[in-house]
């Protein structure tokens, strides 16, 4: 057998070819960069309201009275006055008031930010709106939770379930709900919803997950 000798030649096109794929390589990455400082921006321009409110401790009394409504109707033996929920346990009662913060919103903001920060189009944007019920509903089971707990245990381990479920709960169910809208609509086509504006390279990003 002989040797194959490659010529300079091949050896240059070789070497343009490893400079291009890596080119390419360095491209797409700085794409992913890009989308990602653009993602970035859009959630903080779209969480101003958010800081807004809790600057100016604005609240919405009717959501608070009707949080407080709903969770008592799935506590047994439990009562509510106003946004002040009363259960009894061993040795007496104990009661605990259904402030802004416990209604869920910011969970429910947050949820919306992501939706309308992410490049889909309008369409899908608004389907995924269908989600933030469903982020109400998981704040409310979070509630009946704590005041059964207490019901069932006492105080005891009280601030370590609060805090648990109060810091981490929520957050862990709102990236679950942002993923799985992500995973879903990705690729569905949806009449009326503007799929030839849809952005491949921007899309790529979020469907790493």
């Amino acid at each position: 057998m002989r040797p194959t000798i490659s010529s300079p030649g091949s050896r240059i096109t070789r070497r343009k070819d490893c400079m291009d794929r890596l080119k390419e390589r360095i491209k797409k990455k700085d794409k992913r960069l890009y989308d990602a400082l653009i993602f970035l921006i859009k959630f903080n321009i779209l969480a101003i309201p958010m800081y807004l409110i809790i600057i100016f401790s604005l609240s919405f009394a009717p959501l608070q009275e009707a949080t407080a409504q709903i969770s008592t109707s799935l506590i047994p033996d439990s009562s509510v006055s106003g946004t002040m929920i009363v259960i009894p346990m061993e040795g007496g009662s104990w009661a605990a008031d259904i402030n802004w913060d416990c209604t869920g919103w910011k969970s429910m903001y947050a949820l919306f930010a992501l939706i309308f920060a992410t490049p889909f189009a309008l369409g899908k944007k608004l389907w995924g709106l269908l989600l933030i019920p469903l982020v109400c509903l998981i704040n409310i089971f979070r509630i009946v939770f704590m005041f059964l707990f207490v019901k069932t245990y006492g105080l005891a381990n009280y601030e370590l379930v609060h805090a648990t479920l109060w810091s981490w709960g929520l957050v862990a169910a709102i990236l679950i709900l942002w993923i799985v809208w992500i995973k879903f609509f990705k690729d569905w086509k949806l009449p009326g919803c503007g799929n030839k504006y849809k952005q491949p390279r921007q899309i790529e990003l979020y469907g790493r997950f």
